[in-house]
């Protein structure tokens, strides 16, 4: 008599079983999640050295239009060291709020830590409103004495 196992014909587990696949996927997703990571951080080291090295700002304090081609803007410029000449850029802008007019101006060494400086930006249309638009200590060469 024959039991249930002796039946059974021994073939090799190959036939039954799907093959095991080594697959590239997961070296691939790790090798690209490290490539993100060392980019992020470079990203994010790069801004924050740019953030930590502005030494000189400014805001607008106030502004009022002389006529309809020119505008008066008060700025408030505020340095780390005063020693160091800089520069601003400060706009004018229309109703579209769209850029109408544009003045740099020199701060000297010397002075205050914070100044205000009047300018007067002359404009293509309209005024009705000024922004800074940045600040910086290395001078471009047509500005430089």
């Amino acid at each position: 008599m024959s039991t249930p196992d002796s039946r059974r014909t021994t073939r090799p587990r190959a036939q039954y079983e799907a093959p095991q696949r080594r697959g590239v996927t997961g070296p691939i997703v790790a090798i690209g999640a490290i490539i993100f990571l060392i980019a992020a951080g470079v990203v994010v080291y790069q801004y924050y050295q740019k953030v930590t090295s502005i030494t000189v700002s400014a805001t607008t304090a106030n502004f009022v239009r002389v006529d309809d081609r020119t505008l008066n803007v008060e700025v408030d410029v505020n340095r780390d060291d005063v020693d160091v000449a800089s520069y601003c850029i400060v706009t004018a802008m229309n109703y579209d709020k769209a850029e109408i007019g544009r003045r740099e101006f020199v701060i000297e060494p010397g002075g205050n830590k914070v100044q205000r400086f009047k300018v007067d930006i002359p404009t293509r249309d309209l005024p009705v409103a000024a922004k800074v638009y940045g600040c910086a200590t290395e001078m471009p060469s047509y500005l430089k004495p």
